[in-house]
């Protein structure tokens, strides 16, 4: 993201309270780092440098006095959406700076033809995104899709295990705050990568390290966020990280141009952090990065995952595929528990599920005898939850007391209901 200059001074204002160290890199938890933080530091430098070395070589042929000032190719241009010759507009990435977008904003950015929002939701392991949620919900709410981000702080330090161990803390924090916010496990999950605290030298192995952390967690689609300065200069390697899944940050100088599409050999490209976009007044008043998405790599992928939600109040647990219901129901107060098992991806034995309203709880069954029974006794039908296969027992569990099932994998926690005095009835279905 672009560092505002109110936020530079916010920034200037801390540093001078707490008698900081001029660089951001040994305070970092005293800072939330917008996306691009050090990628904006590093195109600033370039450009001074590229205005300098314009202004030697000026006055090395002219003496006469001439401004200082960068020549209007040296810096990134301000971009206007309305621009056809522009890149297209495929994703923007907002974070705590974007508190100020209403649903009018995110409305007008769907119109505006960009697919996908990507929320910064952690920071290291000291910084949640207390926006997160809404900015989460009103990018649902107006269509587009929802992919996430981690800004990665692996220490100050140059020993590769410690760096590791960090990458994988952090991988549980930002995955925890994912699964809080009832995230579908098929969303994108990304690591920002451009702290510059952590020697260059440990980055890329920390993030596998990274990655496999959260692919462990149960979010498989993990993407890289750097510089094209770091993926060319060994920093972050894209021959072991995989080029497809790097998102490229890279500011021209001057203006982008479609018929001139750059970094195309990765998954996508962030070619401006000063894209004003035209549909309402905050938009045009406040530039948001935006980024072309070469591969669809901020997809999310369809997922064959059930989910499990469980009620403090009732006491009922309720599983779904559908991750509006859980997202709603997280909402109204209910726990997500995570995946409660995989549902078999042959569509041929499917699991009906039933609701009881006057209980208020719901019951599912692979037998349409069993459902046929209870729709005549007063059940409504909701139809085909998910399928059955595989070669893992789901079991099912009766509380006499209540009239409530229950539906688990795990066999300790079955026994466990059993010695409570929950009736086992066997195998409900096979999961994968």
């Amino acid at each position: 993201m672009k560092l505002k200059k109110r936020y530079l001074f916010s920034l200037l204002i801390i540093t001078g309270l707490f008698a900081l160290p001029a660089h951001a890199d040994d305070t970092v938890s005293q800072v939330d780092h917008p996306m691009g933080y050090y990628t904006q530091q590093e195109t600033q430098e370039e450009a001074s440098s590229s205005a300098q070395n314009t202004e030697e070589n000026e006055t090395s042929n002219a003496p006469q006095a001439r401004s200082f000032s960068a020549a209007s190719a040296s810096v990134p241009s301000n971009l206007s959406s309305n621009d056809t010759s522009l890149p297209r507009r495929d994703a923007v990435d907002v974070s705590s700076y974007q508190s100020w977008m209403t649903q009018a904003d995110f409305n007008s950015l769907k119109a505006s033809g960009v697919k996908t929002i990507i929320v910064k939701l952690t920071e290291g392991t000291y910084y949640k995104n207390p926006y997160a949620a809404n900015q989460i919900k009103m990018a649902q709410n107006a269509g587009l899709k929802v992919a996430t981000y981690h800004f990665a702080i692996f220490g100050s330090t140059s020993n590769q295990a410690t760096a590791n161990a960090q990458a994988q803390a952090e991988a549980t924090y930002y995955v925890n705050m994912a699964k809080s916010l009832g995230l579908s496990t098929g969303t994108v999950m990304i690591e920002d990568a451009e702290y510059t605290g952590t020697s260059s030298s440990l980055w890329t192995q920390a993030s596998q390290n990274f990655t496999n952390k959260v692919k462990a967690l149960g979010y498989k689609n993990v993407r890289y966020y750097t510089s094209k300065n770091w993926a060319e200069n060994g920093t972050m390697k894209p021959a072991t990280l995989g080029a497809k899944n790097f998102w490229v940050a890279q500011y021209l100088y001057g203006k982008p141009s479609a018929s001139n599409l750059q970094n195309t050999q990765y998954g996508a490209w962030q070619y401006t952090s000063q894209m004003y976009f035209q549909g309402t007044a905050n938009l045009r008043a406040n530039a948001v990065d935006t980024s072309i998405d070469y591969n669809n790599i901020f997809n999310p992928t369809s997922t064959n995952d059930v989910y499990r939600m469980y009620n403090p109040n009732s006491g009922e647990h309720f599983y779904t595929m559908n991750f509006y219901e859980v997202t709603s129901l997280q909402n109204s107060g209910w726990h997500y528990e995570g995946v409660g098992w995989v549902s078999s991806t042959a569509k041929t034995a499917p699991v009906y599920r039933l609701y009881n309203k006057n209980g208020g709880y719901h019951f599912y069954t692979t037998s349409s005898y069993e459902k046929d029974q209870l729709v005549k006794k007063g059940w409504r039908y909701e139809g085909i939850s998910f399928y059955s296969g595989g070669s893992k027992a789901v079991h099912r569990a009766y509380n006499p007391n209540n009239g409530m099932h229950n539906y688990t994998l795990n066999s300790y926690e079955q026994n466990s209901l059993v010695k409570l005095g929950w009736r086992n009835e066997g195998t409900a279905w096979k999961s994968n």
